[in-house]
């Protein structure tokens, strides 16, 4: 196996491609832009997927709203009006969501990451990027965070991230990753999705929870005529959960691992966009509106750390 690093441009945006020659998997990374992955590819058999969808120029990458591949810290989805109360003080986000009603994705995307390091080694080659929130409005606090992308000479893809309090206050941290996958060029109808819950959380007209219910559906669920817009409660008494979506027709499965467990990521967002061209499948560290209701939210005390990893491959 041979892994290269290297720079270009799309467009005014520079990107670092993660490569092996063998194979040709790649992951294509722009720090500038949140430190996003733009490309994923990896081969199964004789096919290279194009694993991601999204948005195809640099300007509509820039403009994009639907989050695309964006790495969501220190808060996932949707925080109600931009309130929240943390050890008795209440804080007032920015209401960023289309229509101005609620907080929405965190405080690092679109960001510029600072490119940390870049490692070759001949099992696996990756490239770490950091952002720094230093009291920013409706977050006071100072975390240090982290995103380590890596690509395996078996074929896997890791993000690893991390965040590290480096005030002198406790603070509060979740973190998700909202990326939409895709296999080849087939429709979202054809495919099949294995959910690894068995509880789902229930949302007000908002989309803030409100509750739980069990879900029951059998699974692996063909997608075809299906929609998902839910947050899927995982065990958290186990060290991983495995989600799987299926081509039966291409003979693969792509297959996205997320730790679990205390500070993990517990918890699962599954949407199918209405133009039903991809699926995304989102892992998160806590469930949403957890600044309010504290479900699954990391409190991370001065000078302490947290982590997680989410491992993707082709089967």
């Amino acid at each position: 196996m041979s892994f290269e690093i290297f720079k270009q441009q799309f467009g005014d945006l520079a990107e670092y491609v993660i490569h092996e020659t063998t194979t040709e998997n790649r992951v294509v990374i722009i720090p500038e832009l949140g430190g996003i992955v733009r490309q994923l590819s990896l081969r199964k058999g004789l096919t290279l997927f194009s694993l991601l969808k999204t948005p195809p120029t640099p300007n509509a990458l820039i403009a994009d709203t639907k989050s695309a591949s964006e790495l969501l810290f220190p808060f996932a989805s949707r925080i109600p009006e931009g309130k929240y109360k943390f050890l008795g003080k209440e804080y007032q986000l920015k209401k960023n969501e289309d229509g101005g009603m609620n907080a929405i994705h965190g405080l690092v995307r679109k960001n510029h990451f600072r490119l940390d390091e870049q490692v070759i080694r001949s099992d696996n080659a990756s490239i770490q990027l950091s952002y720094t929130i230093d009291n920013a409005d409706g977050y006071p606090f100072q975390v240090h965070f982290t995103v380590r992308y890596t690509l395996h000479a078996d074929g896997r893809f890791e993000l690893k991230y991390e965040a590290r309090n480096n005030g002198q206050a406790p603070c509060p941290v979740m973190f998700g990753w909202h990326p939409y996958w895709v296999l080849g060029n087939e429709d979202v109808e054809a495919w099949k999705i294995d959910i690894p819950s068995k509880r789902l959380v229930t949302f007000n007209e908002n989309l803030i929870p409100v509750g739980t219910e069990p879900f029951d559906m059998a699974m692996p669920a063909l997608l075809h005529r299906k929609e998902f817009d839910n947050c899927f409660i995982l065990d958290a008494s186990v060290p991983e959960a495995v989600t799987e979506l299926i081509s039966k027709n291409q003979d693969v499965t792509l297959r996205i691992r997320q730790e679990t467990g205390e500070g993990k990521f517990n918890y699962l967002v599954v949407y199918t966009p209405p133009a039903r061209d991809c699926v995304a499948i989102e892992p998160l560290t806590a469930n949403v509106d957890a600044f309010n209701t504290g479900e699954g939210l990391n409190i991370l005390a001065p000078g302490h750390s947290i982590d997680g990893t989410i491992t993707v491959s082709l089967v």
